[in-house]
């Protein structure tokens, strides 16, 4: 089951805002492609609708017209922390990854400006939508579920934005030629909005999982979300947050993620390597998952996010030939040996999480940048995501699955330790029970430590990192003179070092500091 997602007219890619605004000079000078336009659009239910899609579009690029390279979220974050390199085919493959790697990130790195004109695009539809809404023929209750949904997708364009480049612009309403820069909002500005959004979205957002919505935000989706911008704000600016006239502080958290453990219906599944296969997608584990397809071949280089590919896991497989159950890959964010150790030993999350060159691959692999012998399992190039029509690159089926209920569970223990509740230990054990370990103490250390083994290479290390603080944060990341046994390269291909100055912070792309000269400012 798939998210369904319009070919909308070009005037929906014309309002980037001004966070591309520096790349697409003349093509806003461009006359209408087609007779779609905004003047014409936004008339009728359906047209809501396809608009609702286009925002939806935007979580799926990894790309833009712009070009510049490929930003899959959860693999830049995992090549950020301890679990992954930068990888690729060789040191000239991605310059730009591997300064995500080494934590010397450039402000002209492509990588940051493609994802920051993404993400803003995404916020621009969102907005346009929003402000058209109130004058569409339709009913109330339509309408209400489509604004909870554009609310939902604002806030979690804005998160992942401020989580990578800190203090950024709040905008909230489509802005005109002459309004793209605006300055930085604070972060107790930018995350109480995004809190705002999310419990502005509860009311109309379905309680439902995920197949019945179609893929659509759910109303246990925006409460999961909600903790999990609780928690990082707590963590890396030690507050609570203000929501409107809602204080959203750890019990307020706590309380949604009760409501979805309690009244959701989620739960987890038995076997935790079924999460990520193609017959459990939108399972009753995900409690929020990007749609991705092949359903739409697609075969255009030049303008990628048209198709509705996934680029994570051809970035992330193994460069192979000859296996029967994997299909050969760029080897990009090779796992690190430190993960690997990190699991208990008899652990069978490490085998469902890691492919290992020795135990799991049978073809012959050639040797990428960084080369450690290990490679993700969960987001991979296996034969049943395999894409039959399009271009073999462009059209990988993967869904990302951004929130599973064992998420849930340990948000929830860790808000119990620091509140001072009484179900911590049980929230964990159901973690730990599913994989058949023994039981330890709910502590945050061992929570902490759950979550790395449990989430691997699913995106969340680094932020736990970051909201344990710059000093945890330098200590796990920072190595110097160690290998794996599998590794191979010189010494110095994987040494990182963590640069606290930075705050773990994006720079701002150098192109937006330069077109909103004065306004805009460096965030670091």
């Amino acid at each position: 089951m798939k998210a369904t997602k319009k070919q909308l007219s070009i005037f929906l890619l014309s309002g980037l805002l001004f966070g591309s605004i520096s790349s697409c000079k003349d093509f806003l000078d461009l006359a209408p492609l087609d007779n779609r336009v905004e003047q014409n659009f936004y008339k009728t239910e359906k047209d809501a609708q396809e608009a609702l899609n286009s925002v939806y579009d935007a979580l799926q690029w990894h790309t833009n017209a712009g070009g510049g390279g490929f930003s899959p979220d959860p693999m830049m974050s995992d090549i950020a922390s301890d679990d992954a390199f930068a990888g690729g085919s060789s040191r000239s493959d991605s310059p730009d990854m591997i300064q995500i790697d080494q934590h010397n990130m450039l402000t002209t790195n492509s990588l940051t400006r493609v994802y920051w004109a993404n993400h803003y695009t995404g916020i621009y539809r969102a907005n346009l939508l929003l402000q058209k809404l109130p004058d569409i023929p339709m009913s109330e209750d339509k309408k209400n579920r489509i604004a909870a949904e554009c609310k939902f997708l604002r806030a979690h364009f804005y998160f992942d934005l401020a989580k990578w480049f800190g203090n950024i612009p709040l905008i909230l309403a489509p802005q005109s030629p002459g309004e793209y820069c605006s300055p930085a909002a604070e972060p107790a500005q930018m995350f109480g909005q995004i809190a705002l959004d999310l419990i502005e979205a509860f009311p109309a957002l379905e309680k439902a999982d995920l197949r019945t919505s179609k893929a659509h935000a759910t109303r246990w989706s925006a409460q999961a979300l909600l903790a999990r911008v609780y928690l990082f704000y707590k963590g890396v600016y030690n507050g609570d947050l203000q929501a409107g006239s809602t204080p959203v502080n750890a019990a307020y958290a706590l309380q949604q993620l009760k409501d979805v453990i309690d009244n959701s219906g989620h739960t987890l599944l038995e076997n935790y390597a079924d999460n990520f296969s193609k017959a459990n997608e939108f399972s009753k584990e995900s409690v929020w998952e990007i749609s991705y397809s092949s359903d739409n071949p697609w075969f255009d280089w030049n303008y990628i996010q048209g198709g509705e590919g996934n680029m994570q896991p051809l970035m992330q497989g193994p460069r192979i030939n000859g296996d029967p159950n994997y299909n050969s890959g760029w080897s990009f964010a090779p796992v690190t040996q430190e993960l690997n150790n990190a699991f208990e030993p008899n652990d069978p999350r490490r085998g469902a999480t890691i492919l290992s060159q020795a135990d799991d691959l049978s073809g012959a692999v050639s040797t990428g940048y960084q080369h450690t012998g290990f490679f993700s399992k969960k987001y991979t190039t296996t034969n049943e995501y395999r894409p039959i029509n399009g271009q073999y690159e462009l059209n990988w089926g993967n869904n990302y699955r951004s929130i599973r209920f064992s998420d849930v569970l340990l948000m929830a223990a860790e808000l119990e330790v620091t509140t001072g509740g009484t179900q911590a230990q049980t929230y964990f054990n159901r973690v730990r029970d599913r994989v058949d370990l023994p039981g330890k103490p709910a502590t945050l250390a061992n929570i902490y430590q759950e979550r790395r083994v449990e989430l691997a290479l699913e995106g969340h290390r680094y932020w736990d990192l970051l909201r344990q603080g710059l000093t945890v944060a330098n200590q796990n990341i920072s190595i110097q003179n160690k290998r794996g046994p599998g590794y191979v390269g010189d010494q110095i291909d994987f040494n990182v070092t963590f640069n606290p100055a930075t705050r773990g912070l994006f720079p701002i792309p150098q192109s937006e500091i330069d077109q909103c000269a004065g306004v805009l400012k460096p965030n670091f």
